[in-house]
């Protein structure tokens, strides 16, 4: 059984205007478009399915659908919309992985900077060890400079005194 349209009946079926169902009809191949008995243009069933599917109607309401046929579409509709579905969540799942990455980088950075830093401790650390040393080295040789001092100042004030009065006095 052959079922045809035409542009009129397919633009009262859809709700749209007659020029609009007309233009959409001139532009479809003529596989789709045939002309009737009184030489009005008339859409094929494979025009009509091409209609349903860019206006997202039904065109045939009245034809009696299987219930296998309900149920693959009812499939289609699942799968269609559970592969959104998966192609959200592995879009969601790259942009999770691409800051993950660049998590990872910003970690690989500061340990980076935290390793020098915990070379710049370390060498400052030995410096103050090393000005620690040079410090107590300095402050024994001062203390033996100053031993020195007070025994050279003490033999002098010892042979001051073995002087007699006269040497002391014109310093000989």
């Amino acid at each position: 059984m052959s079922v045809e349209k035409t542009v009129s009946e397919i633009a009262d079926i859809l709700g749209i205007s007659r020029q609009a169902v007309n233009n959409r009809v001139k532009a479809f191949p003529e596989e789709f478009v045939d002309k009737n008995d009184k030489g009005v243009t008339v859409v094929n069933r494979a025009g009509l399915i091409e209609l349903e599917k860019h206006y997202k109607k039904t065109i045939f309401e009245d034809e009696p659908v299987s219930e296998e046929t309900k149920q693959r579409e009812l499939m289609e509709i699942l799968v269609d919309e559970k592969n959104a579905e998966i192609v959200r969540l592995y879009e969601q799942l790259k942009m999770k992985d691409e800051q993950i990455a660049a998590k990872d980088e910003q970690i690989r950075i500061k340990d980076v900077q935290i390793s020098e830093k915990d070379k710049q401790l370390d060498q400052q650390q030995q410096l103050t060890a090393k000005a620690m040393n040079d410090r107590d080295t300095l402050k024994l040789e001062l203390d033996e400079a100053q031993a020195q001092a007070i025994a050279q100042a003490e033999a002098q004030a010892q042979e001051q005194e073995k002087k007699g009065f006269w040497a002391k006095l014109f310093g000989k």
